[in-house]
């Protein structure tokens, strides 16, 4: 990824962010965070991914910022001075979910060859 990409991804997180703590009123996307960008090499399209408290509620607040995301998308061209804006399109990020799970895994295996070692002592 280039250099110009990660700063506009950069960007954009940013200004996103500030848009949904400041210009948007509705309680149920009041805890989201933005937590990454992935705008394509085209600039037609950024992916923004977030997290929520609650994760039963992902699949509710990506319909309400999909929704949205053409008025989110000009209030972001006002703020971001910027050739091409890209499309938005948001999207539930189960990376922490994910890295949970794989700490947890790690945990079991090596909790099970500490009583593995204890076995074979014994």
């Amino acid at each position: 990824m280039s250099y110009r990409l990660k700063k506009l991804n950069s960007q954009i997180k940013k200004e996103i962010t500030k848009i949904i703590q400041e210009e948007i009123d509705d309680p149920r996307v009041e805890m989201v965070s933005i937590t990454r960008v992935v705008t394509r090499a085209d600039l037609k399209e950024a992916h923004i991914y977030f997290s929520v408290l609650k994760e039963e509620e992902a699949k509710d607040v990506s319909k309400i910022l999909n929704r949205m995301r053409g008025y989110l998308r000009r209030i972001l061209g006002r703020k971001m001075r910027i050739k091409i804006l890209p499309s938005l399109r948001f999207f539930p990020d189960d990376s922490i979910r994910y890295s949970v799970e794989i700490y947890r895994k790690i945990e079991e295996i090596m909790h099970g060859e500490e009583n593995n070692s204890v076995d074979k002592r014994e």
